[in-house]
C-alpha cells in the first residue's frame, strides 16, 4: 500500500486534512492503525457527536439550523444503510455564499433519500472530554436518545 493510499484511508476514517493525516502517519511510523488511534484520541478531546434522524425533505433546513448553532465542527450525512453520502467540515467563518454549493448538493441528496442520519460533531464548550452533554438534544427538540436521536458519544463512536 502506498503512502498516499494510507493517507486517504486516514482522511476517510478520521475526517482530517491531508496534512493532519500525513503528520499522524509519520508519527506512527507508517502504521495506519496506530495513526487512526492517535487521530481518534485527539478528536475525542473537546468534541462529541450527536446523531439525528431526519426525513429527506427536512435535510437542508436541519443542516442550516445546525450550522447556525455555532459549535458544530463537522456534519456527516448518512443514508438508511449507514453509508456516508456527504461530509461537511464546518468552520467558524463558513457562512453564506461559502456554503451555498454544499447546501445545493444537500438539496439533491434530500430529493433522493427518504430518511437520513445527520451525524453532528460538536465542540465542547466546557472542556469535558467525552462527557455527556445535557444540551445534546436541544437541536432536535428533545433529549439525546429521545425521539429523532440515535444517541450520542465521542468522536470515536462513529462506527467508521
Amino acid at each position: 500500500m502506498t503512502e498516499l493510499e494510507k493517507i486517504d484511508i486516514l482522511r476517510e476514517r478520521a475526517g482530517v486534512s491531508y496534512r493532519k493525516a500525513k503528520e499522524a502517519l509519520d508519527a506512527a511510523g507508517g502504521d495506519v492503525v496506530q495513526a487512526l488511534i492517535q487521530l481518534e484520541e485527539e478528536a475525542q478531546r473537546g468534541t462529541w457527536q450527536e446523531r439525528i434522524q431526519v426525513q429527506g425533505a427536512e435535510l437542508v433546513d436541519r443542516v442550516k439550523q445546525l450550522i447556525q448553532e455555532g459549535n458544530v465542527r463537522r456534519i456527516v450525512i448518512r443514508n438508511q444503510e449507514g453509508k456516508t453520502l456527504v461530509e461537511l467540515p464546518v468552520t467558524v467563518g463558513a457562512l453564506g455564499a461559502l456554503l451555498a454549493p454544499q447546501l445545493a448538493m444537500l438539496g439533491v441528496i434530500a430529493a433522493l433519500v427518504t430518511r437520513a442520519t445527520v451525524v453532528v460533531e460538536r465542540r465542547s464548550n466546557d472542556g469535558d472530554e467525552g462527557a455527556s452533554h445535557p444540551d445534546a438534544g436541544a437541536a432536535g427538540g428533545g433529549t439525546a436518545g429521545g425521539p429523532g436521536h440515535e444517541g450520542q458519544g465521542t468522536a470515536g463512536d462513529s462506527g467508521v
